[in-house]
């Protein structure tokens, strides 16, 4: 479970901002993944993909730092 009910609102609210613009400043795409981008968001990260030919994000995984990029 993600934190308290704060950071639950702010990573809701900035997943669905993604809706609008899918590569926001300050997402990094992942290196040697290919389509993957990182959202920081506090201690929490969001590993999400973007589909341009159809217009989809999909979010992959939600997590700690310390634990996010095991297993992508």
């Amino acid at each position: 479970m993600v934190g308290n009910k704060a950071d639950r609102r702010r990573l809701v609210d900035r997943i669905a901002a993604l809706a609008g613009d899918p590569r926001p400043r300050g997402n990094e795409k992942l290196s040697g993944q290919i389509g993957l981008y990182r959202m920081r968001i506090g201690n929490y990260r969001v590993i999400y993909e973007v589909e341009d030919l159809v217009i989809l994000v999909t979010v992959i995984k939600v997590g700690h730092r310390k634990d996010i990029y095991r297993k992508i």
